[in-house]
């Protein structure tokens, strides 16, 4: 496939999946990856500017793709830019994902040389946050990226990826943390905090559980 400079785009708000931004993940990946699954619902009018957007990026790229390789026009399949969000069951959602990835270290071909790159991470009002706090799922992003056109040769896939520049957090949901465990409850007459009893001595106390380059700040 023929370099050409690649599309530099900047997503509506959506709802980060298991993230991975402070930290690589080494489970797929040897070099390390950065991601961060977003989803977004198909009936708000930003998304599906944006999806919709992306399609004619896919198509045109695919257009070209086809020129150059006259041979696999009939065999090639395009991909959709999104996947369907799937329940614990299995069952559709409703709701629609886009991965957004980056790779921790890259090699120069030319000399060898490894370097280390990391997603730039700053909140609603583009200041960039260094440390950055420990994003979790359930917060609401903007993701700054550029797409790449792939075609996979063993399943004759044509589509994109998007590779991850940086991400706006709009409102923070830290990892690890229990702030939402209070919406599995109503609100109830009863203690509201005031002159608990003390804890028998002999009762053992838990600790909640815990887990423990372009700067991109022109995009938002």
């Amino acid at each position: 496939m023929a370099k050409t400079k690649n599309e530099r785009l900047v997503s509506p708000r959506g709802i980060a999946v298991w993230p991975r931004l402070n930290e690589p993940d080494y489970k797929f990946k040897e070099e390390g990856e950065f991601s961060c699954r977003t989803k977004f619902d198909p009936a708000d009018a930003a998304y599906a500017e944006f999806k919709a957007k992306l399609e004619k990026l896919r198509d045109e790229a695919f257009a070209k793709f086809c020129s150059e390789n006259p041979k696999k026009k009939k065999t090639a399949k395009v991909v959709p830019v999104y996947r369907d969000e799937l329940d614990d069951e299995g069952d559709e959602t409703g709701m629609e994902i886009i991965n957004f990835k980056m790779k921790h270290k890259v090699t120069a071909k030319k000399t060898g040389k490894v370097y280390k790159l990391k997603p730039t991470i700053m909140n609603a009002k583009r200041v960039i946050l260094d440390p950055a706090p420990s994003v979790g799922g359930g917060s609401t992003v903007r993701v700054s990226f550029e797409l790449f056109p792939y075609f996979n040769e063993k399943d004759k896939e044509f589509g994109l990826s998007f590779r991850l520049i940086a991400v706006q957090i709009i409102d923070l949901v830290e990892f690890g943390s229990r702030s939402n465990d209070r919406n599995d409850f109503d609100d109830e007459d009863g203690y509201d905090g005031e002159g608990a009893a003390p804890a028998d001595d002999d009762e053992d106390s838990e600790d909640g559980e815990s887990d423990s380059g372009d700067d991109g700040d022109s995009d938002f």
